[in-house]
């Protein structure tokens, strides 16, 4: 009798998982810092509740990082505070990301700017949290 693995099957379910991305930029504007740097780490695994719990403690532990320093090489400012040579952008995001594959994935943004997108994102969790009986 053949043996079969799990890559021997098309597989229509997604994995989910959660990610925070960072974002460093001083918009082109300072020679030398001109590349943004962009830091993203991801959280996966059988248990979904505790790799949430892992990315938000790292979520809050890169904020907190930023506030402290101040910021990565350069303090950092607001687009209209911006001046070149003297500050940087940062932003942090928190996302469930729905994966099939490298092609076809989707990031569900969990600290979104508007209320309808953080619900969106919450209600993809929820159910998919459910579906794995971890709700």
């Amino acid at each position: 009798m053949p043996k079969f693995t799990y890559e021997d099957f098309e597989v229509d379910e997604p994995r989910y998982f959660y990610r925070v991305r960072e974002y460093v930029s001083t918009m082109g504007k300072d020679p030398g810092k001109n590349e943004p740097i962009e830091l993203t780490q991801d959280f996966g695994g059988y248990d979904l509740l505790q790799c949430r719990a892992e990315a938000i403690q790292w979520y809050n532990e890169r904020g907190r990082g930023i506030e402290k320093r101040g910021g990565y090489f350069l303090p950092f400012a607001s687009p209209q505070n911006f001046v070149m040579g003297k500050n940087a952008l940062f932003s942090i995001d928190l996302y469930f990301v729905e994966y099939y594959d490298d092609d076809n994935y989707t990031e569900y943004n969990l600290l979104g700017d508007s209320e309808s997108e953080i619900e969106e994102s919450r209600e993809l969790e929820r159910f998919a949290l459910a579906r794995k009986g971890l709700l």
